[in-house]
């Protein structure tokens, strides 16, 4: 037999140092040692057991003795011995970096193991398990990871805790969530030591989608797809709602979802102000403040993060309150105005749309606690105002198809100049750059005169001098100065016959000259390309279509939001039926259709354009939109079809009907009436929160133009047919020449009143049967 190799003095000081410091190191540490010296063929495992018995003189049994028990080490002194024969033979082979690396695995089991214990009790204070979770981030990896099984069950037990409860978020985050990015959120969590809570749906999706982009630089070499920003983001758990409500005494309010949704409206102003007047508890006053001293004077939004939010199945798109802050002014002012602001989202969860929406989407009885994502604003100061060189959503699945040319898996865009918040809010008149992903130039307009009617006017900004969110003209804001961030790229220059692409700097072009088109970004930069591809691999990564919300700076693209994309079944539609009468047909559209059919349709409630144009003021307007959700109320439960001018949801009551997602959430159809003349007008819903509330709860959306010879108008019928308001609701009879609720069984007896819609030909058909 070969005479062993003296053991070397550098490594066995290693053991002794070890061994010092954890004495009862030893017989784990020598368990590992053997599978080392097996895996790598320094010694057969059988042979140091052999070893070891032999160095304390016990018998060997016979080799292959099917009488005798296996030659296991079992006293004490047996394992005493069968350590010393290891490290010996360690010793002789291994340097005391190898060693090392057998010791680092080795604490890193331990603390998996601990980690693993304390995560699945669950009342664990947050204080103790974020602890355990740093240590265990903080350990050398070891020459080995650990056994896949363990470490999945780890980053399930650390979701469920820190993230999110939900399983279908749980199954996608596992897989692309190590225990290390635990470490970076709670780094970035504030919230009592002794509490538990979670970051909440929009601050967990945003989190998740970069983390499988990044995953993305991995596998395919340092992709341009995989290089996103995250803004600077702080978290403010969900359990500080719960103590700020106890705290104020508040806990009333709670039962409002069991309300009637009439006294969810009347009722929340009331409680919009004691919120907005509730005190913190000093605990997160203070962290609050010192959050502040490190985000400097930079403008921030607060943003709601509810436990409800950016689901599998229910996205709450818009329902909840965020807020931009200037961050300007003496520090204690800009705590007030933070508090304030994460008050104000609070107060939002109890807001008749959030509210009612839970009920629609069987979540009321769900807890609904509320987390806060603070995050300084994407952008760059242009004199007195800061904005992002664009912002916007993009969706992986396109819906809005204008041309034959594109494909629903390519994705689209809407775009702005500016912050983002344009591209998802219905604001006023305005427009926001629709982009097909697969063919990014070309555009729904028809004419230069049409691509600059359709362009973006305004722009959302922050004011530092106003310390305050403004929107801004761009004559205003290219007063600032010569030379707007971004704007080269984002703009184009009208002529007198066309609408053309910079050839340089548009220092000195009059504001009135520019259209905001971003025709040189899309056409000559991969940004259109590179957005496309990212939504394909988060959809891929989330098994559905995906819908994100994002800003550019200075070349630099950053994700702020991520969720999975609700969208409605897919309608099964019978055709559109040829051959009825004229006189049958109520009326007909082309344009953005989904395929469905609505049979035996019970009333149509129908706003006259002209009546309501007529109206002398906007609180009579606005009355309007009460009047309209009254009537909802009313007709939860029956088949109506819901008509008026304009822009449904526009927050200018002059452009539309100022409804919420709460005052039409029981209709069948929202028709959008726009009496108009002329070429194609865009479809300007598509992807604002407004539409995608519809989408959701399963609502058809349709745009009728009158004025369209093509077009099937029969303004008779529902100008002129028996007007049931004042029956339906009582209260409202002074506006039956502006809102007519039209029951089908007493304006056509013995007819059923349907409609068609044919998302492939892009055509719908209402008629009476």
């Amino acid at each position: 037999m070969a005479r062993m190799a003296e053991p070397r003095e550098d490594t066995r000081a290693k053991f002794d140092d070890v061994l010092a410091k954890r004495p009862d190191f030893a017989d784990r540490l020598a368990r590992r040692l053997i599978v080392w010296l097996h895996r790598e063929g320094h010694a057969a495992i059988e042979d140091l057991y052999r070893d070891a018995r032999s160095r304390i003189g016990r018998d060997l049994p016979q080799e292959d003795d099917p009488n005798r028990p296996a030659d296991v080490p079992a006293e004490p002194e047996d394992r005493i011995a069968l350590q010393a024969v290891v490290f010996e033979r360690a010793a002789t082979v291994m340097s005391p970096e190898q060693v090392q690396d057998v010791v680092d695995a080795l604490r890193r089991r331990e603390e998996a193991e601990s980690l693993e214990s304390l995560a699945a009790l669950p009342d664990i204070p947050y204080g103790v398990l974020s602890a355990a979770v740093r240590r265990f981030a903080g350990l050398p990896r070891g020459d080995e990871t650990l056994a896949p099984a363990q470490t999945t069950g780890i980053r399930v037990t650390l979701t469920r805790h820190f993230i999110s409860d939900q399983l279908e978020f749980i199954g996608v985050a596992k897989r692309f969530l190590g225990t290390a990015d635990f470490d970076w959120i709670l780094d970035r969590i504030v919230g009592f030591d002794r509490g538990q809570g979670r970051i909440g749906g929009k601050a967990a999706g945003m989190y998740l989608g970069w983390k499988i982009l990044q995953g993305a630089s991995k596998e395919h070499a340092g992709s341009p797809v995989a290089d996103v920003h995250l803004p600077e983001s702080w978290f403010l758990r969900s359990d500080v709602i719960e103590a700020f409500i106890r705290h104020n005494r508040l806990d009333e309010y709670q039962s409002q979802k069991y309300k009637d949704p009439e006294e969810i409206r009347t009722e929340f102003p009331l409680i919009r102000e004691l919120f907005r007047n509730g005190e913190f508890p000093h605990e997160i006053v203070g962290k609050l403040d010192h959050l502040l001293e490190r985000i400097g004077q930079r403008p921030v939004i607060v943003r709601s993060s509810s436990l409800l939010e950016d689901r599998f199945g229910a996205a709450f798109s818009g329902m909840y309150a965020s807020i931009f802050l200037g961050n300007q002014g003496p520090r204690r002012e800009r705590l007030r105005a933070l508090l304030n602001a994460i008050a104000e989202v609070y107060a939002s969860t109890l807001a008749p749309n959030p509210l009612l929406y839970r009920r629609r989407h069987d979540l009321v009885d769900y807890q609904e606690d509320m987390a806060i994502l603070i995050q300084t604003v994407v952008g760059r100061p242009h004199g007195r105002y800061y904005f992002p060189d664009c912002g916007g959503v993009g969706f992986s699945r396109n819906e809005y198809r204008w041309s034959p040319r594109l494909k629903g898996e390519d994705g689209v865009a809407r775009m702005v100049y500016g912050l983002g918040t344009r591209a998802v809010d219905r604001t006023g008149n305005d427009h926001s750059r629709m982009v097909a992903l697969g063919a990014p130039r070309l555009r729904p307009e028809v004419t230069p005169a049409h691509v600059a009617r359709y362009s973006q006017k305004q722009v959302d900004v922050v004011d530092l001098a106003a310390d305050a969110f403004r929107t801004v003209g761009l004559a205003d804001l290219l007063a600032e100065g010569d030379g707007a961030h971004g704007l080269e790229e984002a703009a184009s220059v009208r002529t007198r016959d066309a609408i053309v692409e910079p050839t340089g700097v548009l220092h000195g072009v009059p504001a009135d000259k520019l259209v905001l088109t971003f025709d040189k970004l899309l056409g000559r930069t991969r940004f259109a390309a590179l957005m496309k591809e990212r939504l394909q691999r988060l959809e891929e990564a989330y098994d559905c279509p995906v819908n994100i919300e994002f800003a550019s700076v200075d070349g630099k693209f950053y994700l702020l939001q991520c969720r999975p994309l609700v969208q409605a079944e897919a309608g099964v539609s019978r055709g559109i039926p040829r051959g009825i009468a004229r006189e049958k047909q109520l009326f007909s559209t082309r344009g953005l259709v989904r395929s469905g059919d609505v049979r035996a349709i019970d009333y149509v409630v129908f706003v006259d354009p002209r009546a309501y144009d007529g109206l002398p003021s906007a609180e009579a307007r606005n009355e309007v939109a009460r009047v309209v959700a009254r009537v909802n109320d009313a007709l939860e439960g029956k088949t109506f079809v819901l008509m008026g001018p304009g822009r449904w949801g526009s927050v200018d009551s002059r452009l539309g009907v100022k409804v919420s997602y709460a005052d039409i959430n029981h209709c069948a159809v929202l028709v959008e009436v726009a009496y108009r003349t002329g070429d194609y007008v865009p479809e300007v819903s598509y992807g604002t929160h407004f539409f995608q509330d519809l989408v959701e709860d399963g609502i058809y959306y349709l745009a009728l133009y009158p004025d369209e010879e093509t077009t099937v108008f029969s303004e008779g019928f529902f100008r002129f047919s028996d007007n049931a308001l004042s029956r339906i609701s009582p209260r409202d009879a002074a506006y039956e020449r502006v809102v007519r609720v039209i029951p089908v069984a007493d304006a056509a007896p013995g007819r059923l009143l349907h409609l068609a819609m044919d998302g492939e030909a892009g055509e719908a058909l209402c008629w009476l049967e």
